[in-house]
Order: structure tokens, then sequence, then C-alpha cells
């Protein structure tokens, strides 16, 4: 795939690419283009979340053995985190660049994905930590929240700034918020609706599944509100067997895998959204620039 010029000097040098029309797209547009583009490439966002999965059990394997991973050795505990921060990135930054190379007509398989992924790597990594960072600290008191809210919508399109430009970690959160800059209501209510959709996709499949569980009597160890706690807001089973909670575990995360992709895209979409209106980029990406034919898509 062709491939942007170093961001980080020019970020408008992208060459032509794609067959996608481009154009500015409304809420429901973004809507509809996710689940298009998540419907006709279904295989390769799966295959790209795998990452983001291993991630979130290595959560549930922290949660439910926390004594063995950091009171017995806190070393391996340290160790499980950076596993599951690493694994985590890995997964959003695999699907951000399928779905950018999607959405641009472009052709792409897991490996071109994981590989472009790989190749930026420790950059996303460290922008991935600096807003954590960030937004967790200002999380801490009631005073900051408005403002850890205001700097994850600001900075909240870091992810596709260096997977397609390829700028270095404080370039990457400038760039974030030059797109969102004036109009950040807008991003933050886009991304909020991006956010709840794809949380109600995945409490809907997975209260469904629990309902047929106890509806067929595979399980009694739990009722329906138990179910809505699970589905809603993740809670587990606190009476249910052991094979019952790895049950549990093992179908929250067939959920996930289909469900988080679509937050992903959602963001991805919007921030290619931002760069049609408020710098031209679908009319910049019909100028051919004979310079950059021969590179990868960032």
């Amino acid at each position: 795939m062709p491939e942007p010029n170093d961001t980080s000097q020019n970020h408008n040098s992208e060459p032509t690419i794609g067959t996608t029309a481009l154009k500015p797209m409304r809420f429901e547009d973004i809507l509809d283009t996710t689940f298009s583009l998540y419907r006709k490439h279904f295989w390769l966002f799966l295959g790209l979340v795998a990452f983001s999965v291993l991630s979130e059990l290595v959560l549930h394997l922290l949660s439910d053995f926390s004594e063995l991973f950091f009171d017995h050795s806190f070393l391996l505990g340290i160790a499980a985190v950076l596993i599951t921060i690493t694994f985590f990135v890995i997964g959003i930054g695999g699907i951000a660049i399928g779905s950018g190379a999607t959405y641009l007509g472009e052709n792409i398989t897991i490996r071109s994905a994981l590989q472009q992924t790989m190749d930026r790597f420790w950059q996303l990594m460290g922008c991935f930590l600096l807003w954590l960072l960030v937004v967790t600290v200002l999380t801490v008191t009631v005073i900051g929240i408005p403002f850890a809210i205001y700097f994850a919508v600001r900075w909240g399109l870091f992810i596709q700034t260096i997977m397609f430009e390829k700028p270095v970690i404080s370039i990457a959160l400038g760039r974030s918020s030059e797109l969102v800059k004036d109009m950040w209501w807008r991003v933050f209510g886009m991304l909020l609706a991006i956010l709840l959709l794809s949380t109600v996709v995945h409490a809907i499949i997975e209260i469904s599944i629990g309902f047929i569980l106890i509806a067929t009597n595979l399980v009694s160890e739990v009722d329906f509100i138990d179910i809505l706690q699970w589905g809603l807001f993740g809670e587990s089973f606190e009476s249910s067997t052991p094979l019952f909670h790895a049950i549990s575990i093992v179908i929250h995360l067939g959920v996930y895998a289909i469900s988080f992709p679509i937050w992903i895209i959602g963001i991805t979409l919007l921030y290619f959204n931002q760069r049609i209106r408020k710098e031209g980029f679908d009319i910049e990406m019909q100028i051919p620039q004979p310079n950059a034919v021969e590179n990868d898509l960032g």
C-alpha cells in the first residue's frame, strides 16, 4: 500500500491511493460506514483483534489471581501488566491500520497490518502511556475530571495520527489537538456515541447468551439480575462454580472480540472525517504524488 511521507515534517504529503470516494460524513454516515467495513472485512478485523482479546484475558487472570501475581511475586504482576498493555496496543494499532486501509479502498492482510503496527509500536506505546497517565492523574480528584475528559477528547485521535502520519509522540498529540480544535464538542459527542454503541452491542450479545443459558437450564447458579449485571457492568458471578466462571470468561472474550473493533473502526473514520473537513484530505488524495507511489500506506 502507498505510504504517506513523514508527517512530523509535513503532515499534508500523502499520495493518492485507493478507490474510495472520500467526502465529509455526518454521524450516521460514520456509523453506516463502520458497520459496512466491519461486515465486508469481518475476518480481517477478527484476526487483528486477537491481541486485544489476549490483553483482556490477562486482565481476567490478574483479577482472579491477584494474590499470585502481586502478593507472592510482585515482578510477575508487573510483567503481566506490561504484557496486557503490549497486547492491547498492538491490537488497537492493527485494527486502526486495517480500518484505514479498507476505508481508502486498499487490500491489506492481517500480517501486513501487524507488521505496520510493529513498525510504529514504540511511538504508539509511548503516546498511549502518556495519554493514560495524564487522564488517570486528572481523574484522581473530582475537580480534575472535567480536565481529564477534555484532554481525553483533545488527544483522542493520537492512535490514528501515529498509524497514518508517523509523527513523534509530542507531535502526535499536537496533531490530534489540531484536528479536534474548534470542534471539541462535536468530536466529544461522536466519540461518546461510538463508545456507547460498541458497549451496547457487547451488552446485548452477552445478555442474550446469558438468558439462553438460563432458559435452557444449562446453569442454575445465576439469575436474570446476575446476567444483567454481567452484561452491563462486567461483574463476575460470585456464587458461580469455577466451571461456570471459566465459561463466562470465554463467552465474554468471544463477545469482546466481536464488539471491540467497532470502537476503533469508528474512531479511525472520525479521524479521516476530521481531516477531510479541516484539511481537504479528500481533495488532497486526488492529487498525484509520483514520489510516494511506491511507499506503503501509513
